[in-house]
């Protein structure tokens, strides 16, 4: 068996790191505090695409795939549990003392709780806040989408879940 590595990548679905971002910002920033969402959303601190970007060092879906598909352990954001499970897995990390996973789980418990993410007041689809962050972002959603398939793809190949429990 040849081994290789792979980077670990935890996406998040682009609305939601858009909202994330803006509540975050409001915190630290004078300027966006002063800003709606819909403000924000048109101002030059919104991202566009950065997925994509940077993983494709450029706004190239194609090649951003490719890379996701070939270099990449994937993990959801919505799903961090089963995502830090197959990490462990992965890493080899499932037969850690259950004070290393004690220890581990206070830190992933955390990094959630000092990060804003779920409980995000996301703008209703279809509305104009959510059409403005869907036309920024559209290569990231559609790179969340493919992710999403090769989070439920690596569950098959590199962790044995059957295809109709992933």
């Amino acid at each position: 068996m040849q081994a290789y590595g792979r980077a670990i990548v935890m996406v998040r679905h682009p609305i939601a790191r858009a909202v994330a971002k803006y509540q975050w910002l409001i915190q630290f920033n004078a300027e966006v505090k002063e800003m709606t969402l819909e403000e924000f959303v048109k101002s030059d601190f919104a991202e566009d695409n950065i997925l994509t970007r940077t993983i494709a060092g450029r706004k190239d879906l194609a090649i951003a795939k490719e890379i996701l598909k070939r270099k990449f352990l994937v993990g959801l954001f919505d799903r961090m549990d089963a995502s830090i499970e197959r990490l462990e897995i992965f890493l080899h990390w499932n037969n850690i003392s259950d004070d290393a996973r004690s220890c581990q789980q206070a830190k992933v418990n955390q990094m959630m709780a000092n990060s804003i993410n779920h409980n995000l007041d996301l703008p209703p689809e279809g509305s104009p806040v959510w059409i403005s962050l869907m036309e920024r972002n559209g290569l990231d959603m559609a790179l969340f989408e493919y992710a999403k398939f090769l989070y439920d793809y690596q569950g098959h190949t590199l962790f044995g879940i059957p295809a109709s429990s992933v």
